[in-house]
């Protein structure tokens, strides 16, 4: 008697053709989920987007869950890329705690204000399937991404006055990560609009200076 096995939950691409079309449909599935979230997301919505048939995209994957985990894999496996790179650190360095300071702030409201809803669609999944591969590998990424930048920010130690420089800047980069959370992927900007600027250009300096002052380094 022959034995019965499931059908995998993705079918991986073979030919180059076959990839462009993979990549076409996961980019689809970003723009989907950034508008819809995941409840709006639907497979239809998601193969219009890409310009294939629904058919097609059910031979690729089994199910929803399915092409969700291959999009939130593939973020993952970029920021792994990013995170293997190497680092001048002597011409990071030159740089300076304050530019610096800037740039990972605004690169952060950018990034977050770009694609909030793909951001919070990919937190509420890791938040209800906690124990997927992907989710626990994301996991283990952010830990070594924030370890790596407070070893970047610690190229500066010497102008940190805090007490304790490693710890400041890791609760100084909680704060901020905190706070452009809240602000920009749970709508609460809105809350505080009326009484304080939250624009971009508002918080990037003012987190900066916040941010700065904690670690104890002189600002403008």
């Amino acid at each position: 008697m022959r034995r019965m096995v499931d059908r995998p939950a993705h079918n991986p691409p073979r030919q180059a053709r076959s990839r462009e079309s993979l990549r076409r449909l996961l980019e689809a599935a970003e723009a989907v989920f950034d508008k819809y979230g995941l409840e709006g997301a639907t497979l239809p919505r998601i193969a219009r987007e890409a310009g294939l048939s629904a058919a097609s995209v059910y031979r690729r994957f089994r199910d929803k869950d399915a092409l969700i985990r291959a999009v939130f894999s593939r973020a993952s496996e970029i920021q792994a890329q990013e995170l293997a790179k190497e680092v001048d650190l002597e011409q990071l360095r030159e740089i300076g705690i304050r530019a610096f300071t800037r740039h990972w702030i605004g690169g952060m409201l950018q990034g977050y204000g770009t694609r909030s809803g793909l951001v919070r669609a990919a937190m509420m999944y890791a938040q209800q399937h906690p124990q997927a591969a992907f989710v626990r590998r994301q996991k283990k990424l952010e830990i070594q991404g924030y370890r790596k930048l407070v070893q970047t920010f610690l190229l500066w130690r010497n102008e940190i006055r805090h007490p304790d420089p490693e710890n400041a800047v890791s609760y100084g980069m909680m704060m901020v990560a905190f706070t452009v959370r809240e602000l920009l992927l749970f709508s609460q900007a809105k809350v505080f609009e009326n009484f304080v600027p939250v624009g971009n250009d508002q918080l990037e300096k003012e987190l900066s200076r916040s941010f700065l002052r904690y670690l104890g380094v002189e600002t403008d």
